[in-house]
């Protein structure tokens, strides 16, 4: 009776080494193989084999760990916003001259913008003489300082001009003769630089 039941014992460890192998997606684990389905213990837990690693743990056996979800991508950055800005510059001239010297801060400013939407320029002209040539003149400078400011590289769709002469002083000099009264109406011999746009 005893060997009989030995003999058994050893048919069904045959057939158990046999019938149980590893199915490729569960290395290291008894299963029923084609169907791969692990052998559980009574408690629950997988049958290992005895080379089984940490790196072949299953999901629904102990020793799994599931895989970490990849951090989300960091959200884009904002487009910063552009503001509109109104700035003003005047480019002052000697006494009976339309020559505006050096404008380079002016055309930089305007160059350094995202978008110009106009740079209007007037000119203007002291009291001095005729009405009629300070009318030129004031022509003159404004013309002067366009082109001054297209040569530092602004595009000249953007300028607008216009002048007014003696018309619109910035200073009255009264009581004032001669050299101090040309000093003095220094003020009113300009012309005056209005820039919008967006920065």
């Amino acid at each position: 009776m005893k060997k009989f039941a030995i003999a058994s014992g050893l048919v069904l460890a045959m057939g158990l080494a046999t019938g149980a192998q590893a199915h490729p997606d569960n290395a290291g684990y008894w299963d029923e193989t084609p169907n791969g389905t692990v052998w559980k213990t009574g408690t629950g837990g997988c049958w290992r084999h005895g080379f089984w690693k940490e790196e072949n743990a299953i999901e629904g056996c102990d020793g799994y760990k599931a895989a970490e979800a990849p951090a989300p991508a960091p959200a884009p950055a904002p487009a910063p916003k552009m503001m509109s800005v109104v700035e003003k510059h005047v480019v002052y001239f000697d006494f009976d001259s339309a020559e505006p010297g050096d404008v380079s801060d002016i055309s930089s400013y305007i160059n350094s913008l995202k978008e110009v939407s106009s740079v209007n320029l007037v000119g203007h002209a002291d009291r001095i003489g005729a009405s009629a040539y300070n009318d030129a003149l004031s022509q003159k400078r404004v013309n002067a300082v366009s082109d001054a400011l297209q040569a530092g590289g602004v595009n000249g769709s953007a300028i607008s001009t216009g002048y007014m002469g003696e018309n619109a002083p910035a200073k009255s000099c009264d009581g004032q003769r001669g050299a101090n009264l040309i000093d003095c109406l220094r003020a009113n011999r300009r012309v005056e630089v209005e820039i919008s746009g967006k920065k």
